[in-house]
C-alpha cells in the first residue's frame, strides 16, 4: 500500500467517525423528543446533551462530515458561515424544546442565518461544480434546519405555549 492510499483510507476513516459521531447526537436528541411526549424522566438531559454537542459538533468540525475531493478543495469561510448557523440553530432549537426565553429571537436569527448559508451555498454550487457533493450536505442541513427553525417561530411566535 503507498502513501497516498493510507492517507486516503485515514482520510475516509476519520470521514465515517464524524459521521457516525454527528449520527448518534441526532439520535439522541431525537429520543429525548419522545421521552418529552411521553413525560419520561431524563428527556431534558437527552434533548440538552445531545442538542448542544450536536451543536458544538457543527461548529469547528462540521464541515469534517461533508465530503469533498480533497480536505482543501472545502471552502473555508463557507463552512464556517454553515457551522455557525447550524450551531445558532441548534442551540435555539434545544432552547425552544426546553421553553427557555428568548428561544424565538434566537429561532429567528439562526432561520434568517440558515437563509443566508443557503444562498451562498447555492450560488457557489452552481459556480463550482465540482464540489457539487460537499455544498449538497451544507445546503440540506441549512434547509432542514432553516425550516423547522422558521416553521416553529412562525407557528408559536407571540402564542403562549
Amino acid at each position: 500500500m503507498n502513501a497516498t492510499s493510507s492517507r486516503s483510507l485515514q482520510r475516509s476513516d476519520f470521514h465515517l467517525r464524524m459521521r457516525t459521531a454527528e449520527l448518534a447526537f441526532i439520535t439522541a436528541v431525537i429520543f429525548g423528543c419522545v421521552f418529552k411526549i411521553l413525560h419520561w424522566p431524563g428527556a431534558s438531559a437527552l434533548i440538552i446533551s445531545g442538542g448542544w454537542l450536536l451543536a458544538a459538533f457543527y461548529f469547528p468540525f462540521g464541515f469534517r462530515t461533508l465530503s469533498a475531493p480533497k480536505p482543501s478543495d472545502q471552502i473555508q469561510w463557507m463552512s464556517l458561515l454553515g457551522g455557525a448557523t447550524l450551531c445558532l440553530t441548534l442551540s435555539a432549537l434545544v432552547a425552544f424544546l426546553q421553553r427557555w426565553p428568548h428561544s424565538r429571537t434566537l429561532l429567528f436569527c439562526g432561520a434568517i442565518g440558515c437563509a443566508v448559508t443557503f444562498s451562498a451555498n447555492l450560488y457557489l454550487r452552481y459556480k463550482r461544480p465540482r464540489l457539487d457533493i460537499y455544498f449538497t450536505g451544507l445546503l440540506i442541513r441549512s434547509l432542514v434546519l432553516g425550516l423547522l427553525a422558521i416553521i416553529l417561530w412562525d407557528v408559536f411566535a407571540g402564542k403562549p405555549r
